[in-house]
């Protein structure tokens, strides 16, 4: 019984101590899983600490689009642990090495990026390294020593500057990091990851995709922070800036290929005007309850001016709406937009003199990201050249200026026909920048809009005042040429939401009836002056009897052809908004995706 008794309590002993064993195993297990986890930024503490700080004076100094600084310095956690998490995979040896070159490689590419938006107002961006890549090193000091406003705009470029010094000084004190520091640091890693990974699919998308796509394809990514880093920045305007040279050089040999068949030049002088986020729901000429185009309606009332009613764009983009409006490319077109004939470059082969006057892309302008679609196509110096004879090449604060280029570039009377195209800034926000103070008529009191707040009123006043002040610009432009014979088409790029039935503005993605109307239905207009209508009664009847057919405008190639006389292999007579075989029941895909019609 007794012998019995202490094999049992041996039995038990052992038990005893292989539990404790496993308790053991196991707390040694979770940390050595902690140290293993925490140790990307434990091993890399210095480094880790300079990252972090290089990128929060980015975060904090540059406004970055939309993007949430809040959002953006989660996000940042997450990505610098990823980044330490690589390099601690690297063998030790090698290590220091490679943690330096990143940080060298990473405040370059820092300090350039706040330099640049100190100096200029602007983040980097495929157009200021490439007019980089176009300037000498006394041409960029001369720049970059003009753009300095003041002392205080450089203390930001200076705190980065000081950075590595103090990195070098933490590092000879061997700094470290304290274990619940640590921790922190990796459960906000985790969280940082875990909420933008959806950012990382959206970047992934960007730098990724090879066709020239708008940007309507990347609404599935719902994200608050995009390109937030200046290396995401870089990586982008390299992309962009590969993507876009091979456009650039189908571009060229596209021009220097175009041919024109033959050309009657039957309209001496066209002119066309391209508005800017112009919704036709907020004219007077289409029936808006302020008196916002007085002008435009006693054109009508005298017979001058043919008003369609159903007239859409095809992108609520401008530089998508750009490149349907004026080459022969649309949605159902195969392959790429560049590859198809450039209106400008073929009335240029048909012996027409082209002008081009734009307060929005002249080619000293070239410091916006958001222009740099536009500039490929409209501000390339060497595709410029084939395009067209005289531009302007500065922009101005109000539209009416534009004029004013057109008299001083054109004022030597010439015998060749002419091809006119003024390009406004128009109704682009911020709207109140768009016409001069003392041609306000409107006020945010004028408007019984309970559901607005004051604010929302004002923006709706100040986009209605600009649509009036731009009634007396194209009255303008209408008049300069009223003694000619010509004929004058207006046809904004796209429209705009401006508190249309909602609270709401700006250019949205939503593909309901209540977003789209205000987008994209658009004034479009044609004035025939009276020496035209007597030179051309024909094509002044088609036009009358044309004014109620649904139209998008990425087939106005075939109707500004047609008033030329020309003949080329692009032309479609069934896609020409006033002759009779106009197909009226083509459909009108919105971005080549949503059937207007069927809203």
């Amino acid at each position: 019984m007794v012998q019995s008794f202490d094999f049992f309590l041996k039995k038990r002993s052992i038990s005893r101590i292989i539990i404790i064993f496993a308790q053991q195993r196991q707390i040694m297990m979770r940390t050595s899983l902690l140290r293993l986890l925490l140790s990307p930024i434990r091993n890399s503490a210095v480094f880790y600490m300079g990252i972090v700080a290089l990128f929060s004076i980015s975060i904090i100094n540059i406004e970055y689009g939309r993007c949430s600084r809040m959002r953006a310095g989660l996000e940042m956690f997450g990505d610098v642990y990823i980044l330490c998490a690589i390099i601690n995979l690297i063998p030790l040896r090698f290590r220091q090495y490679v943690k330096a070159l990143v940080f060298v490689l990473l405040f370059i590419i820092g300090l350039i990026d706040l330099t640049c938006y100190t100096t200029m107002g602007t983040a980097l961006c495929p157009n200021i390294i490439q007019t980089w890549m176009q300037t000498n090193s006394q041409e960029a000091s001369e720049a970059l020593g003009l753009h300095w406003e003041s002392a205080v705009s450089a203390i930001p470029v200076l705190l980065m500057l000081l950075l590595p010094f103090v990195l070098i000084y933490l590092r000879r004190l061997r700094i470290t990091i304290p274990q619940s520091v640590l921790v922190c640091l990796f459960l906000t890693s985790m969280v940082s990851i875990a909420y933008d990974i959806n950012n990382k699919r959206y970047l992934y998308h960007v730098y990724s995709r090879v066709s020239d796509d708008d940007m309507e394809e990347f609404a599935e990514y719902e994200t608050m922070t995009h390109e937030y880093l200046p290396i995401y920045r870089a990586l982008l305007s390299a992309k962009e800036i590969s993507r876009f040279s091979n456009m650039s050089e189908h571009l060229l040999r596209n021009v220097q290929t175009t041919a024109c068949d033959t050309c009657t030049q039957e309209s001496p002088l066209m002119v066309l005007l391209i508005g800017e986020s112009y919704n036709r729901h907020h004219a007077s000429l289409y029936g808006y309850e302020k008196p916002t185009t007085p002008l435009q309606e006693k054109l009508e009332q005298n017979g001058r001016l043919f008003k369609y009613d159903n007239v859409i764009s095809s992108y609520n983009l401008t530089f998508k709406s750009l490149q349907n409006m004026l080459t022969f490319y649309n949605y159902d077109s195969e392959g790429n937009w560049y590859d198809y004939t450039i209106i400008p470059a073929l009335f240029r082969k048909a012996g027409y003199e082209v002008g081009f006057f734009s307060n929005q892309y002249t080619i000293k302008k070239r410091f916006a990201f958001s222009d740099y679609c536009e500039d490929v196509f409209m501000n390339d110096y060497e595709l410029s050249q084939y395009l067209f004879d005289r531009r302007n090449d500065e922009s101005h604060p109000y539209d009416m200026e534009l004029l004013d280029d057109y008299r001083r570039l054109c004022s030597t009377e010439t015998t060749k026909p002419q091809f006119l195209i003024f390009h406004f800034m128009g109704l682009h926000a911020d709207f109140k920048l768009r016409y001069p103070e003392q041609e306000k008529l409107f006020h945010g009191s004028d408007y019984q809009r309970p559901d607005l707040t004051t604010d929302d009123k004002e923006i709706l006043a100040d986009y209605d005042n600009a649509i009036a002040y731009n009634d007396k610009v194209v009255n303008a432009i209408v008049e300069e040429f009223s003694g000619k014979d010509a004929v004058i088409i207006y046809a904004p790029d796209h429209g705009e939401l401006v508190f249309d039935g909602c609270n709401a503005f700006g250019r949205q993605l939503q593909s309901t009836k209540a977003y789209v109307i205000p987008q994209y239905d658009i004034p479009f207009w044609i004035v025939c002056s009276e020496s035209y209508e007597t030179n051309h009664p024909q094509i002044c009847q088609q036009i009358r009897n044309s004014q109620h057919r649904p139209f998008m405008t990425d087939d106005l190639p075939h109707l500004l052809v047609y008033l030329a006389g020309i003949q080329c292999k692009d032309y479609r007579p069934e896609r020409n908004l006033v002759d009779d075989a106009f197909d009226i029941s083509r459909k009108r895909m919105l971005g080549g995706e949503t059937d207007y019609d069927l809203l």
